[in-house]
C-alpha cells in the first residue's frame, strides 16, 4: 500500500467515524451523504427522482409510488429498508414533502410514523 493510499484510507475512516457523530434529525441530508457514501452528483440523482414524482403530483396524474421506490433502487443498487431511510431524510430536511408523505402513506410502517402522524 502506497502512502497516499494510506493516507486516502486513513481520511475515509475519520470521515466516518464524523459521520457517525451527525446528528441525523437536525442534519438529516449530511447524514445521508455520509452513510451512503455518495458525492454531489448522487444527491443530484436522489433530488431528481424526487422532482420527477413532484411534477408528477403538481400535474395531478396518477402516481405509481411502487414505481418511485424501484427508481430509487435500481439507481442507487439499495434496498427497500435504504428507500426509507432517503424518504426519511428528505422529509426531515423539509424538502419534497408532499413526496414524501404520500410515499410514506402508501407504504405505512412504524419508521414512517413521524411523517404520517405529524399534524400539519
Amino acid at each position: 500500500m502506497t502512502d497516499i493510499e494510506r493516507e486516502i484510507e486513513k481520511l475515509r475512516f475519520h470521515v466516518s467515524l464524523i459521520g457517525e457523530t451527525i446528528d441525523h434529525r437536525n442534519n438529516p441530508i449530511a447524514a445521508l451523504v455520509i452513510s451512503m457514501d455518495w458525492n454531489a452528483k448522487d444527491l443530484d440523482a436522489a433530488h431528481d427522482v424526487f422532482e420527477k414524482y413532484d411534477n408528477l403530483l403538481e400535474s395531478e396524474e396518477d402516481v405509481n409510488w411502487h414505481g418511485f421506490e424501484h427508481e430509487l433502487r435500481d439507481k442507487f443498487n439499495i434496498g427497500y429498508q435504504t428507500v426509507k431511510s432517503i424518504v426519511l431524510a428528505f422529509y426531515r430536511n423539509h424538502q419534497w414533502t408532499e413526496v414524501c408523505r404520500l410515499y410514506a402513506k402508501a407504504y405505512e410502517c412504524m419508521e414512517f410514523h413521524e411523517i404520517t402522524r405529524a399534524k400539519d
